[in-house]
């Protein structure tokens, strides 16, 4: 299988033994392509990383109530043309992302990104930089950076309804634009994604109308977090070689958008959904995990779990690689760049 780089003239070949189809469901819906080398610029990352553990990815201060707007550099707008917009029922914020070659009639897909960044922190530069690379390497494709509410001001009991009913929005608007929907996310924002589109299908199966809505044909979860409950024995067991995740973080962000929510609340931990919907809607669930982070576990579990239910998907799972490792491929590490290219490719065939 060969897959496209994140640079834009480059390729690299998968190794055949590496790419392997889950075997628990007759079907083999969940497609797993397995890496497992480091090499040795990561392994340094890694080490110079980890002394800094207890304060990397941590906010300076609380985010403010409600949506802020989104900010882009002008190094973005060297390569897309960025449209801020405000919605006006939900009051969040979306940046719309497009290639400056691409008209913006002739879009025919569009992907809505969800930043992580513990619930509590907005979007960085690194999501900036992926987003505009999605949208320069796939034609005919918007890319929306979504601004949602987040904790401590508002946690998930105040922030998810607001986000859901910006879904409802976002999807009925792409049936008057014709456009097929992605939810993409990566670590928080990838459990919300999750989270959001299995409470609608819940809400539209129990409804049982003769019409259901549109949902999206596709999510894409990089390390998502799966589980708010943090009860994993994996966690305790990774955690010495996981470099910026810790217990205590991981169970302090969790604490802080469930508020007083039950953390078991599939609203909060799409694994206690029914993963079964997103077969029965047809929604295809692809995603990305590291061997060194300690939210991995969970999302192979869910994974697993997309399987057992018979939902379709691609998935990278990449041993000896930490937590959102995907977006450090600005900075030139291989194994970032590779798994950019092989998440373009992904995305370019739904």
């Amino acid at each position: 299988m060969e897959l496209s780089n994140a640079g834009d003239d480059i390729t690299t070949q998968m190794k055949p033994h590496s790419s392997t189809p889950i075997i628990n469901n007759e079907a083999n819906t969940i497609h797993i392509t397995h890496r497992s080398e480091r090499r040795f610029l990561t392994h340094v990352l890694h080490l110079i990383l980890r002394p800094f553990n207890n304060h990397l990815g941590r906010p300076s201060k609380p985010h403010p109530p409600g949506s802020s707007p989104l900010h882009p550099s002008n190094a973005i707008r060297k390569h897309c043309s960025v449209t801020n917009r405000r919605d006006e029922a939900t009051g969040i914020y979306i940046a719309d992302l497009r290639p400056l070659s691409t008209p913006e009639a002739k879009i025919t897909k569009h992907i809505y990104y969800f930043c992580g960044g513990g619930w509590q922190t907005p979007a960085t530069a690194q999501h900036w930089q992926t987003c505009s690379k999605l949208a320069r390497q796939m034609p005919n494709t918007a890319i929306s950076i979504v601004s949602y509410p987040l904790a401590p001001n508002d946690p998930a009991p105040k922030a998810f309804p607001q986000s859901l009913a910006l879904y409802r929005r976002l999807m009925a608007q792409s049936v008057e634009e014709g456009t097929r929907v992605i939810l993409a996310g990566d670590s928080a924002g990838g459990n919300v994604v999750l989270a959001i589109v299995l409470e609608a299908l819940r809400e539209d199966f129990e409804a049982d109308a003769e019409t259901r809505p549109p949902c999206p044909v596709a999510i894409m979860a990089i390390s998502p977090s799966t589980d708010l409950r943090r009860d994993n024995p994996e966690i305790e067991k990774i955690k010495k070689d996981d470099p910026i995740l810790t217990p205590p973080f991981i169970k302090s962000t969790a604490q802080a958008w469930a508020a007083e929510w039950d953390p078991a609340d599939p609203k909060l931990s799409p694994i206690n959904a029914d993963i079964s919907l997103l077969a029965r809607a047809g929604v295809k669930v692809n995603g990305i995990t590291g061997g060194y982070d300690i939210l991995g576990p969970d999302g192979r579990l869910f994974r697993d779990a997309c399987a057992a239910a018979g939902v379709s998907g691609e998935w990278l799972d990449w041993d000896k690689q930490m937590h959102c490792f995907l977006l450090t491929w600005p900075y030139g590490f291989t194994e970032a760049r590779e798994a950019m290219g092989w998440m373009v490719d992904v995305l370019k065939e739904v």
